[in-house]
């Protein structure tokens, strides 16, 4: 008998490693972390140490709450959102509750006869997209606060709801009278928890107000009213997202996020191991997920979204989702599906990122590739995400407005007699700066069909000061498609990996921050001493 301890470093220690592995062959870590699972599994580890499966349900309320930091609620109004998640849910509920009802009429599935009940329950687990796998994998991508990738995060936020609702009602317990005080509540504790991030450190204390928050003011505040812990993560993180300081909240929460869903990818690959029967189903289920990508994909299009928008939006929502397992659990917690399901649905889910992966990863390549045939989705109406079709007499465009593309905005415009223009693709930052008068237009630098129709007959100069080198290289790449090329490229990289990628991608000029910044302290204090001696000599003579 293993100690509690020992399982903890065995876990860990397998997680490490077939996630390199993983990595090493173009995955994402967290295919390494599902097989690590399965792994322990088979070598007879089915239960986590003593922190394992803590860790992995922390993992899922840090998810929701960084979610929640970052949302627009606004967003979740629109018909792009709202609609889709509803007529989609609706339809792959139909689908894939007739699919395992014939699995079951068929007498593929023997273990026990499948109701339509148990069948639709089924459908509606297999309904959900992984929020895991989307934020993961658009983060990745750098692409959190593009338009498409906030549409992906809408409805995905829809669906978190619906599950946690679901989940909620199906408890058995109905709400305590408290939960009549919860608005009250909510509103008494936005305004302390708002009045703390205005006074706390950007230290330790920081990152204990993100627990603090997360679990204490939010989930256990939840439970206690008889609601679902993750909905009060997720609550909280909504209202104080408006402050300022909430992305640099989501930045000090994200390293913790990422190792705790580590340990829920683990339980799920623990959950059992499959019977021959179990991998025929799973592999059924594993080819129907086109047709939960090609849903997506029409009603995105027929909302008059542009296919490219759809496109990307689709293959971050084209796989099964973790609240599915939930959802099984709750059904065979109440008799309705017998525990096999749970190994199909872990499998199911498992593969569908092990497929989804490497499409998401060139997701962009694969547009291109094939746009002219998806280009045919789009509608002849004027759509919510359409790009400028003319940069004017611009000679400088800067793609990105964060820290960086704001300063450099404010030096070349004066270099450059006010012919400098801004690209984002985040509409409340364009919003936020045109309303000051900055020269600034809403687009996707990454998109190659902007950089292909747009017309920017002036432009001498493109610098790429997006605040993650995903979108940077993306818009790099798009770039290097265009047919007269007569403008000089600049970016920024930490790594000298990415400075690499970068002149692969046809850049001309690449900042390496560390380095750079280094030299220009250096000369800064010397120039400041310099000043500071002179203003000394002519006091002196004075």
């Amino acid at each position: 008998m293993l100690e509690l301890w020992t399982i903890d470093a065995i876990w860990i220690s397998v997680a490490f490693a077939l996630g390199m592995l993983a990595k090493k062959v173009n995955l994402p870590p967290l295919i390494g972390f599902l097989a690590g699972g399965f792994f322990l599994n088979f070598v007879g580890i089915t239960e986590g140490g003593m922190a394992l499966d803590i860790v992995a349900d922390i993992g899922v309320m840090l998810l929701l709450f960084t979610i929640g930091l970052k949302l627009n609620v606004k967003s979740l109004l629109s018909k792009e959102i709202w609609l889709t998640t509803s007529v989609h849910m609706i339809l792959s509920v139909l689908l894939f509750g007739s699919l395992v009802f014939i699995i079951s009429w068929l007498g593929l599935y023997s273990i026990t006869q499948m109701s339509l009940e148990s069948s639709m329950l089924i459908g509606f687990a297999l309904s959900f997209s992984s929020t895991v796998f989307a934020v993961k994998v658009l983060e990745d991508r750098g692409e959190m606060n593009s338009f498409h990738g906030r549409i992906s995060i809408g409805i995905l936020v829809l669906q978190d709801i619906i599950a946690v609702v679901f989940l909620s009602v199906s408890k058995g317990i109905a709400p305590t009278l408290w939960i009549l005080g919860l608005p009250v509540y909510l509103f008494i504790i936005r305004w302390i928890l708002i009045r703390i991030l205005d006074v706390i450190d950007h230290g330790e204390l920081l990152t204990l107000f993100g627990f603090f928050a997360a679990f204490v003011t939010g989930a256990i505040a939840f439970e206690i009213v008889g609601l679902k812990p993750d909905l009060g993560a997720l609550i909280i993180g909504v209202l104080i997202g408006s402050h300022s300081r909430s992305k640099e909240l989501v930045k000090q929460m994200l390293s913790f996020k990422d190792f705790f869903l580590i340990a829920f990818f683990l339980v799920i690959g623990m959950s059992g191991l499959p019977t021959l029967t179990s991998i025929y189903i799973t592999l059924i289920l594993i080819l129907a997920i086109p047709a939960k990508g090609i849903m997506f994909m029409f009603i995105l299009t027929k909302l008059n979204l542009r296919a490219r928008t759809a496109w990307h939006s689709t293959l971050s929502l084209a796989n099964y989702s973790e609240f599915g397992l939930i959802t099984g659990a709750i059904g065979v917690k109440m008799g309705i599906i017998d525990n096999q399901w749970m190994i199909i649905l872990a499998m199911s889910m498992s593969f569908s990122f092990l497929l989804a992966s490497p499409l998401n990863a060139k997701s962009h390549r694969l547009f291109d590739k094939y746009k002219n045939i998806l280009m045919k989705l789009n509608t002849k109406n004027i759509h919510p995400d359409d790009e400028p079709v003319n940069l004017g007499d611009a000679r400088v465009v800067i793609c990105g407005m964060g820290h960086v593309g704001r300063a450099a905005y404010h030096q070349l415009t004066s270099d450059f007699d006010g012919r400098v223009i801004a690209i984002d693709y985040d509409k409340d930052v364009v919003s936020r700066f045109s309303e000051s008068n900055k020269n600034i237009a809403w687009g996707d630098s990454t998109d190659s069909n902007f950089w292909q129709f747009v017309k920017m007959p002036d432009v001498e100069f493109i610098l790429l000061t997006m605040n993650d080198h995903a979108s940077n290289l993306n818009t790099a790449n798009a770039l290097s498609n265009c047919k007269y090329r007569t403008f000089s490229i600049g970016a920024p990289a930490h790594h000298i990996d990415e400075i690499t990628e970068l002149k692969d991608a046809g850049v001309s000029f690449v900042y390496n921050y560390y380095s750079r910044a280094g030299v220009e302290f250096a000369n800064s204090f010397l120039s400041f001493i310099k000043h500071r001696k002179e203003d000394k000599k002519l006091t002196s003579a004075t």
